[in-house]
């Protein structure tokens, strides 16, 4: 379908693009702390009269819902978070109010993400405004959390929600993403036996029978895979009692961030570490349990058809083919390896992510806009 350029140019304004990523911007949204830019996104669009649903995630942290149902048709579903992690030392300004310099805007989350979510909420109020452009249900979907726990996704995801296609709207405009690596965080509780320091033989010391596990660690497989690593690493290592007392460890517990790929499942992982275990020998105990976040590792098949409108609408707008990435880990990984829903994760252009003067490329927040836009009337066609 030939879209009308006037319409992708009105859809895509960049000053405007750029007052509502500013004004997203300016409402301090730590995780626990994102009920304010919520509020301010629904607003924008009752003003726009497209009615949002407030689903809460948790007391004070609601997730906001936009569906428009627009005929019989596939589903897509529109997503990006917006909480942000703490400011660090180092910025020009205040990280909260936003500095446009020349292409670029700066300001706490402009990258990571709200210029995404502005995109999102562009590209909706759009398509909304051209019903006979397309079919089907669109979903938009600002959710919180993202930066710790997603628990803003999983609210959406244990609610229901059902789509055929996602885009999360994620800065990743160099190399859209089509996977990523999953991420199990991984609790060793060792139990050995208390004695008195000055007769150790008379104890099982846990300190040190956790760390001949750690040790070995090394020798764990870990699985592989053509675009994506696996790894390990340990996070901590806690034994004894922070008071100083001379009395045997008998406890000690040890976290392990395991980065999976596809093909690994977390039976397969805490089976390895027991294994590993029982070579030990060892007369202390090993329990292996799963700490919150989990994110299976996620994949899209470049040969599916929300890939196919995806590079279509990206090589209209870039002027050529999408390089993709499979790098990071975050919501997307829920939508597509737990909630089963086909994903891409692509968004405005910017750098600085976790840094001082995070920044976003103004002009490709309108690209993004038309991205969607051309994506939404190709996957939901009108005819």
């Amino acid at each position: 379908m030939m879209l009308d350029a006037k319409w992708l140019a009105a859809s895509s304004e960049a000053e405007e693009a750029a007052a509502l990523t500013a004004e997203l911007v300016s409402h301090r949204s730590y995780p626990g702390e994102e009920a304010g830019v919520q509020e301010a996104v629904a607003a924008w669009f009752a003003r726009h009269r497209l009615r949002a649903e407030m689903q809460p995630a948790a007391p004070n942290r609601p997730n906001v819902l936009v569906r428009i149902d627009n005929g019989s048709g596939p589903t897509l579903l529109l997503n990006g978070h917006v909480d942000t992690v703490l400011a660090v030392e180092g910025w020009d300004g205040d990280p909260w109010q936003a500095r446009q310099d020349g292409d670029r805007l700066y300001g706490l989350g402009a990258c990571d993400m709200k210029a995404g979510v502005a995109a999102a909420m562009l590209a909706t109020r759009a398509l909304a405004g051209r019903p006979d452009l397309w079919r089907g249900t669109l979903i938009f979907s600002s959710v919180v959390d993202e930066e710790a726990y997603s628990i803003g996704a999983h609210a959406l995801i244990d609610a229901g929600v059902r789509a055929n296609y996602c885009v999360v709207t994620e800065s990743a405009w160099e190399l859209p993403c089509l996977g990523g690596i999953g991420k199990i965080l991984v609790r060793l509780d060792v139990t050995g036996k208390a004695s008195h320091a000055s007769w150790p033989e008379r104890g099982v010391n846990a300190a040190i029978e956790a760390a001949r596990f750690v040790a070995r660690l090394h020798e764990v497989q870990l699985g592989t895979h053509p675009r994506m690593r696996a790894s390990q690493t340990v996070l901590s290592f806690h034994s004894g009692s922070e008071q100083y007392v001379i009395t045997l460890p008998e406890k000690a517990r040890v976290l392990i961030n395991r980065h999976t790929v596809p093909g690994e499942t977390t039976e397969g992982v805490l089976a390895q570490y027991r294994s590993l275990a029982a070579t030990l020998g060892s007369p202390a105990t090993f329990d292996f349990s799963v700490d919150p976040p989990f994110y299976p590792p996620w994949e899209i098949d470049p040969s599916h058809s929300l890939v196919r409108a995806f590079a279509a609408a990206y090589e209209a707008e870039a002027g050529r083919p999408p390089v993709y990435g499979y790098v990071g880990f975050g919501d997307p990984n829920l939508f597509s390896g737990e909630a089963g829903i086909p994903t891409v994760m692509a968004g405005p252009h910017g750098a600085g992510y976790h840094e001082a003067n995070e920044w976003i490329d103004v002009p490709s927040i309108g690209v993004t806009v038309r991205v969607l836009l051309r994506l939404a009337c190709d996957l939901l066609p009108a005819t």
